[in-house]
């Protein structure tokens, strides 16, 4: 079978920041002919990928694809819009001149809501079924810290009707959350459906050796992006505090993004700053520190992060302002403790609380079953062979 997977934001090796497009395009390879179209503009660090870079990790039954974009400075600008504008043109101008090749099944990456609908537009032409997997919901899950539109139902917003076309085009739909799939099914209800979390590497983890830090602190720590949707001012301010009253804590932040600089001014000696590191190098710290946070805003409409997928790997307890019965049901499966976003004393009753539950025990084999990709990924993959048939 050959298969296109069309994924912007896909991460090739050596890259850090794993992601699944990459890990599928691999285990597909191994039975079928895969495409992977990518970006030739690397989010994370706004720097341009060569072709000399595709080919290293290209091999005989997968091809890596770059499609031009124009690159931008600040995730949140005109010049994002118009970056992702080039690679829409860019996709619809391979499918339009014969380029695209003759895929049976089409795997691609929502967002962009711009790329499915040209996939889903040339999709009876070309002959190729469509799978759409949903990682955010965006731009609706941005429109939630704008307070004119907070409050307006999503299906009322003016993008949301290009969200509803993109999802009708697909002949199957996957999604990292029950949240994100349920939005999709609004629009197609009656095409297969998958929930799938991002999955994490638990075979890598346990081999990667632990950290050495030579004092004797609880240690927190965060993983991911620093952006306007993590509460990490709260954290740097609760952690400043409780050391401050006495509590034997330090505060380790693995991860980038536009808040870094401000968060930054924090300085206190119990918050460490690693930036953005490999993933392996991440893992050894992590591995050596006691609980995970996860900050989410209040305002902000996240699901099931990829963060979250790394604590379950890890198995450490988990500090989460995170509100809503999905997020509740995964956080079951580890000690936890939640506090208030934005509230520093919210934060520091519910560090003080967790403290006493770090021992408590783990269900390894529900967590195994959601978040072990090799695992938990096979469901992608009898999606994709059973649309093939």
């Amino acid at each position: 079978m050959n298969i296109t997977i069309v994924a912007p934001y896909c991460s090739l090796p050596p890259e850090p920041h794993f992601n699944r497009f990459w890990y599928l395009a691999e285990l597909l390879s191994e039975s079928h002919n895969v495409v992977l179209i990518t970006s030739n503009f690397r989010h994370y660090d706004k720097s341009f990928r060569t072709s000399e870079q595709a080919a290293a990790a290209s091999n005989d039954r997968l091809k890596v694809i770059l499609l031009n974009e124009s690159g931008y400075q600040k995730n949140v600008s005109v010049a994002r819009l118009k970056s992702h504008h080039v690679f829409v043109k860019s996709l619809e101008q391979m499918l339009e001149h014969g380029d695209f090749g003759t895929p049976d099944i089409v795997y691609s990456a929502y967002p962009f809501i711009a790329s499915n609908i040209v996939l889903g537009k040339h999709k009876q032409r070309l002959g190729y079924k469509l799978i759409i997997d949903v990682q955010d919901i965006w731009p609706e899950s941005f429109s939630a810290v704008i307070p004119q539109l907070k409050k307006i139902p999503h299906r009322l917003l003016p993008f949301s009707s290009k969200a509803d076309r993109a999802y009708r085009y697909a002949d199957g739909l996957v999604a990292v959350s029950q949240t994100y799939l349920q939005r999709a099914q609004e629009a197609n209800p009656k095409v297969p459906g998958e929930v799938v979390y991002i999955g994490a590497d638990f075979d890598t983890l346990e081999s990667v050796p632990i950290h050495t830090f030579h004092n004797q602190k609880i240690r927190f720590f965060y993983l991911g992006t620093l952006s306007f949707s993590y509460d990490m001012e709260t954290v740097c301010k609760g952690i400043t505090q409780l050391a401050g009253e006495g509590e034997n804590v330090e505060l380790h932040i693995m991860g980038g993004g536009p808040d870094l600089e401000k968060l930054q001014n924090y300085t206190h000696e119990s918050i460490k700053f690693y930036g953005y590191l490999p993933y392996s190098e991440m893992m050894s710290v992590a591995k050596a520190c006691h609980i995970a946070i996860n900050p989410i805003h209040a305002h902000s409409s996240a699901s099931i992060t990829n963060k979250l997928s790394d604590y379950m790997a890890l198995q450490k307890p988990i500090l989460n302002s995170q509100v809503g019965k999905e997020t509740d049901e995964v956080l079951s499966l580890l000690p936890h403790a939640n506090y208030q976003s934005g509230n520093v004393e919210s934060f520091v009753a519910a560090a003080r609380n967790i403290l006493k539950h770090k021992d408590d025990p783990i269900q390894n084999d529900e967590i195994i079953k959601r978040f072990k990709r090799d695992v938990s990924y096979r469901k992608i993959i009898n999606l994709i062979e059973g649309l093939g048939v």
